[in-house]
Formats: C-alpha cells, sequence, structure tokens
C-alpha cells in the first residue's frame, strides 16, 4: 500500500483497533492522521523486506507454501457480481454481513 496516499482509505476500512501494515508510500514524508489513527487505536508497522533475516523470509516461504498445499489459503466467496452491479458489491461489503468475499467479475 501507499502509506500516505492510501491514508484516508485506511481510515475508512479499518475497524477500532485495526492494524496498517505499510512497506511502500507515495511521498517520502507523508502526512499522518495522528487523531484519526489515536482515536481508533490503530497500530502501525512499517515493513521494509530488505530489512528481514534470509532466515525469516526461507521460513515464511515454506510456511506459506505448506499451507497453500494443504488448501488453507482459500477465502470463501460470498457472492459473485457483473461489473454493472458494483454499486450493490459495495453494498455487501458495507453491511459486513456477506459471510465471505464479494468478488466483482468483469463480463459475468
Amino acid at each position: 500500500m501507499a502509506f500516505g496516499a492510501d491514508a484516508d482509505t485506511d481510515l475508512e476500512l479499518l475497524a477500532v483497533g485495526g492494524v496498517i501494515a505499510a512497506y511502500a508510500t507515495d511521498e517520502a514524508r507523508p502526512a499522518i492522521p495522528f487523531w484519526q489513527l489515536g482515536f481508533s487505536n490503530v497500530t502501525v508497522h512499517f515493513l521494509g523486506s530488505d530489512d528481514f533475516p534470509a532466515a525469516a523470509k526461507q521460513a515464511a516461504a515454506e510456511e506459506l507454501s505448506a499451507a497453500a498445499a494443504a488448501k488453507a489459503l482459500v477465502h470463501p466467496i460470498a457472492h459473485r457480481y457483473a461489473l454493472e452491479d458494483i454499486a450493490a458489491a459495495h453494498e455487501a461489503v458495507e453491511s459486513g454481513s456477506a459471510g465471505g468475499c464479494i468478488v466483482v467479475v468483469p463480463g459475468l
């Protein structure tokens, strides 16, 4: 995510106590909406993959590969919407009661 450019979107999407894991930004010194983040008890982690030890990267790759092989990375799809029904797709996401992922499929 671009930390600076996406800050407002993050605030709209994050629940109280949410976490932002930022690995990029559009500005070297982005503005931080301190009060909104603070009142929402948001945690921000700044990540740089170059800073992780090679052993940690290898362990993560092995764990992700094992999870994928065990089909443990499955995201249940609650509903697929055609592109022309994108407003309904947004409403389904905003309701918080979809019970799975909402997917917009062009040409459906």
